[in-house]
């Protein structure tokens, strides 16, 4: 080879290695799904560890979870009641091995100790498991036998362990239940689906968010009373969401919503504000395939593709376009579910504390409160409009946010 030639070589694989470096440089705000593939994504606030990054920063733009590759989670499920206090748990695809991380004072992550964790750890002490959920600050998980698990903070009993006033950090079973397929947890209170469509509530009840008529704590489960055989449950902070199983013969299209607990903000759908400690109907719903509670505000996805909306509204979460909304303006909080026309036709929807996130046409959009970078568009403003921060590919299945904390999730 001349000279020349080897010169000319050279010079080419100088250029492949420049533009492979280019390529590994991580791009700003709106990040694009291959820059962070595989791993599971995260932003918003992360004082407390709860991003699993291994760092105790908040972060407004998407960042990857440390040890999580998208297809090796099933569910990711984030507790917590303010961004202070938020942790998060994930639960494998294959294997049912559960993880977490975060905030950990009342040993909500299960792993014996009371020290925050950066990174993901693994949940010691589980059998196989199906569903998990996190709430205030403890958590629940089912085993594939339908036998609930519980760890974390029992002050009200939410542990279901008929004690109170206390903590455990290693899971324990929760005795009268058998045949559980889902479960889910608010901030102070816990919920249980039943293979025969009953629902099973406790620990705090002062907002009558055990739905048994009363409002006092419970530290073993109740039945729920009042409800027709249920398909599906979701806790927000203080109230309860249940959708109501099909008629049978009549396939999908008879669900709808009924809803018990706090109501100060319309939470429960039923055009008041009072709190019902029994379940109450949520209004104008039907035909509903899906229902995801936040802390205050909820949504509820129709067979047709529609999404409604309904609760706390201050920063835009039901993306209501008819006020002026600026930085001396609030919103209405609605009492009684609105159609959310900028919603229709998405994938995967999830309710955090003040802000909403969803899986729309290959994008990840976020809306409402962010200030702790929970939209993930690399500042800190509020927005009431839809925002496109990242795009999505075949390997991004679900989106989730925090209960009471603001972080954002996808996997």
């Amino acid at each position: 080879m001349s000279p020349l030639a080897r010169r000319t070589v050279l010079v080419r694989l100088m250029a492949v290695v420049a533009t492979t470096a280019a390529l590994a440089i991580p791009a700003t705000t709106p990040a694009t799904a291959d820059e962070i593939q595989p791993t599971v994504t995260s932003w918003g606030a992360g004082i407390v560890g709860q991003l699993g990054n291994g760092t105790m920063t908040d972060s407004s733009t998407p960042t990857a979870v440390t040890y999580l590759l998208r297809g090796d989670v099933k569910k990711i499920s984030a507790g917590g009641t303010s961004a202070e206090n938020s942790f998060a748990l994930a639960l494998a695809s294959s294997g049912g091995t559960v993880r977490s991380w975060g905030h950990n004072a009342s040993g909500q992550l299960g792993n014996s100790t009371h020290a925050a964790q950066k990174v993901p750890v693994k949940v010691p002490g589980l059998p196989p498991v199906e569903d998990i959920a996190a709430g205030g600050a403890h958590a629940l998980a089912v085993d594939k036998h339908g036998q609930v698990y519980s760890w974390g903070d029992n002050a009200y009993g939410q542990l279901g362990n008929n004690r109170t006033g206390d903590s455990r950090s290693i899971p324990a079973r929760v005795q009268g239940m058998p045949d559980v397929k889902q479960i889910a947890a608010g901030c102070d209170f816990s919920l249980a689906l039943l293979g025969n469509g009953q629902v099973y509530a406790w620990g705090r009840g002062i907002h009558g968010q055990l739905g048994n008529g009363s409002r006092a704590t419970s530290s073993v489960p109740r039945l729920v009373k009042g409800l027709p055989k249920v398909s599906k449950i979701d806790a927000g902070c203080h109230h309860a969401l249940a959708m109501t199983a099909a008629e049978e013969g009549e396939g999908a299209g008879k669900s709808v919503v009924m809803a018990w607990g706090y109501n100060i903000y319309g939470q429960l759908g039923n055009s008041s504000t009072a709190s019902s400690a029994t379940p109450v109907d949520v209004d104008w719903l039907a035909e509903v395939v899906d229902i995801e509670a936040g802390a205050w505000h909820n949504y509820a996805r129709l067979s047709g593709g529609a999404v409604w909306g309904w609760g706390h509204n201050q920063y835009g979460q039901l993306l209501d376009e008819d006020e002026v909304f600026d930085g001396e303006v609030y919103r209405t909080n609605r009492t009684a579910p609105i159609e959310i026309p900028q919603l229709r036709g998405l994938t995967k929807l999830a309710a955090g504390a003040h802000h909403g996130v969803a899986l729309k046409d290959d994008y990840v959009y976020t809306w409402g409160q962010n200030a702790d970078g929970q939209l993930g568009n690399g500042n800190t403003t509020d927005s009431h409009t839809m925002l496109k921060v990242l795009s999505s590919d075949s390997s991004t299945t679900d989106v989730t946010a925090s209960l009471g904390g603001n972080s954002t999730y996808v996997h």
